[in-house]
């Protein structure tokens, strides 16, 4: 069975994240996992240290899934679970960032004031820069994301037309978060521009869902640790 691992402090997105994968994907059966004394939130480094440090802890119930999803677009624990587990893992900014470049030159937009920094650094380290246009912030936090907000909904779409305008091919939603719009957001976007927008939840569980069979992560070289 696929595992959804929602690396924050929250029982209530168990039901959130099986809501909106199911619609999608009705007849598919997967767990959600959450971390009873994680983090709120990810939105810097040390809330990213702190939640792979407990996730770590929970590696005996994670090693029966079939692969494992990283609800997070930070991708906390990414090559830790890698290097300690023998089934694939699927971070949502990676597989993300990889669809994006296949689909063409992309923008990234999310929150945050180190948002700009730190999406730069991931797309260097996924090999990925060559392809990234730019990035576009919005004024709301990651916790304000989870509220839903009509105003949130507006000012998203806005940076949408922005990365359009620097030339994106592609947008990509730089948040799990973002899945509480991102149906509509997807829908208006294509409808008045024909630029998809890529929500990282759904982009990486429909990833893992077709190639969990068939790759792994090899034991020999960057994954080699332990």
């Amino acid at each position: 069975m696929l595992t959804i691992l929602d690396p924050i402090k929250g029982e209530e997105f168990e039901k959130i994240v099986k809501e909106y994968l199911k619609k999608y994907f009705p007849k598919d059966e997967f767990r959600v996992i959450t971390l009873k004394d994680g983090p709120k939130t990810i939105e810097n480094f040390t809330d990213k240290t702190l939640a792979c440090s407990k996730v770590l802890k929970i590696l005996d119930e994670l090693k029966n899934s079939s692969a494992i999803v990283i609800d997070c677009f930070a991708d906390p624990c990414l090559f830790e679970l890698r290097e300690n587990l023998d089934i694939p893992v699927f971070g949502a900014g990676e597989t993300t960032m990889h669809i994006a470049a296949m689909l063409g030159e992309f923008s990234v937009i999310g929150p945050g004031d180190n948002l700009i920094s730190w999406t730069r650094i991931q797309a260097r380290e996924y090999g990925v820069f060559d392809k990234l246009v730019s990035i576009r912030r919005i004024k709301f936090s990651v916790e304000d994301i989870l509220e839903n907000s009509s105003e949130l909904y507006e000012e998203t779409k806005k940076a949408c037309e922005r990365a359009i305008e620097d030339g994106a091919d592609v947008v990509v939603l730089g948040c799990t978060g973002f899945s509480v719009i991102a149906e509509n957001l997807r829908k208006e976007i294509w409808d008045e521009y024909k630029v998809p927008v890529l929500e990282p939840l759904l982009t990486t569980y429909s990833v893992a869902r077709s190639l969990f069979n068939i790759v792994k992560h090899g034991k020999k070289g960057l994954f080699s640790g332990r």
